[in-house]
């Protein structure tokens, strides 16, 4: 569609300006006269790729206040249409703006509200569509509406518990090798150069500690240009490349401390969004598809692929949940109390939240359990360091008695 630049005159005597794609000039005026705005002048031009592209873009804290909103406007009685104008008038992020902007302008022609969110699936997820549609469908639009603010909170705590646990260790892991490499490249090769001068025999730790700092001052751009592609190289391939991005988490699983973390995350999310999505009447098999569209972990597009395909073939949901290899007994417990008194939706409430403060205890404790290990890490490496000096020392004062 053209997109039309405008600039129109409120009833109260300011000027808009802004800008929105319509079908003709007709659909413009029809949108101007309903905004009760007076048209001063506009231009047109086909509408490019790149205008829909801004450097904004909506968080999930912010969608999840709007979905609040909204569901608060709604619930008072306000028309959807006005609590939309209001909501876009009060919003600071042009990207959100712009995408209410569609909104209206799909209301305005009769469509429902879930038809202008699918034409702006970048701002709005496949669950928040889900759930307005079946809000629009069952007449219940407020309360799906504030299920979807609540779930977007919700998982926005488990993402940030989750980076808050993980970057500890990796604020440590960088602080010790930027001490390691400072004494490798500045301190020790003055120590050692001065051994060298005075004719000081080295012992075979020293002469090691020589080469690995002769090395690293020669290559170390080198070093360090190798470092930088090999993690673009890393990183690239696990944003594009699904089997790469499946063996990493698989990987992730196997490794101490950081298995536990990634796979209280991935059972936190999996609850969450089946709970919410059960308990908001979609069946099972549509609330897998949700699910695999909306969840970012390749391990976890899987193991729902998986279970989706055990349920087609008419196994129980504990059947395929054991088949999956992920799951706990104590999961496998509670889900099979759920299916056989029909109280599955709680069951997955109480396990979603019960890896939620598995996730906040981990951010607890996981400086108190790393602390010793890495202070016995740096502490080896210091002694390394040490007992290789300690030989020359000891030589030059034998030579000097």
């Amino acid at each position: 569609m053209p997109l039309y630049r405008f600039k129109a005159l409120t009833a109260d005597g300011r000027v808009v300006k802004d800008q929105l794609e319509f079908p003709d000039l007709r659909a413009l005026y029809q949108y101007l006269r309903q905004e009760g705005l007076i048209l001063i002048k506009y231009s047109v031009r086909p509408a490019l790729p790149w205008d829909r592209l801004t450097v904004s873009r909506v968080s999930r804290p912010e969608l999840a206040e709007f979905c609040h909103n909204l569901a608060l406007l709604v619930r008072g009685g306000v028309p959807l249409m006005q609590a939309l104008k209001d909501l876009r008038e009060a919003t600071p992020n042009p990207r959100l703006r712009k995408a209410l902007g569609i909104l209206l302008q799909d209301l305005q022609a009769g469509n429902p509200l879930s038809r202008g969110m699918e034409r702006e699936k970048g701002v709005f997820p496949g669950i928040v569509r889900s759930l307005v549609a079946l809000g629009e469908e069952t007449g219940r639009l407020d309360q799906t509406l504030e299920e979807a603010a609540q779930h977007l909170y919700r998982i926005h705590t488990i993402i940030t518990q989750t980076k808050r646990a993980m970057l500890y260790p990796a604020f440590v892991l960088f602080a010790m090798t930027g001490a390691l490499l400072f004494w490798l490249l500045f301190v020790l090769p003055k120590i050692l150069e001065l051994f060298s001068q005075m004719q000081v025999a080295l012992p075979g730790p020293t002469r090691l500690l020589l080469f690995i700092t002769s090395f690293l001052r020669a290559y170390l751009f080198h070093l360090a240009g190798g470092t930088v592609a090999i993690f673009i190289l890393f990183w690239f391939s696990y944003r594009k490349f699904p089997g790469f991005r499946l063996q990493v988490e698989k990987l992730l699983l196997k490794v101490p401390v950081i298995s536990r973390v990634k796979r209280s995350s991935l059972l936190a999310f999996f609850f969450e969004y089946l709970a919410l999505l059960l308990g908001a009447g979609i069946d099972i098999l549509r609330s897998f598809d949700i699910m695999a569209s909306n969840i970012q972990s390749e391990l976890s597009r899987k193991i729902i692929h998986n279970m989706k395909e055990g349920i087609l073939r008419g196994e129980s949901f504990k059947e395929v949940a054991s088949a999956a290899g992920l799951f706990s007994p104590l999961d496998l417990r509670m889900i099979a109390v759920g299916e056989e008194t029909g109280r599955l939706v709680d069951q997955l409430r109480h396990l979603a939240r019960h890896y939620y403060e598995i996730i906040q205890g981990l951010v607890e404790t996981l400086s108190k359990i790393l602390e010793p290990i890495l202070i016995v890490i740096t502490g080896l490496l210091f002694l390394l360091i040490v007992i290789a000096l300690i030989g020359p020392i000891y030589e030059l004062l034998t030579q000097i008695r």
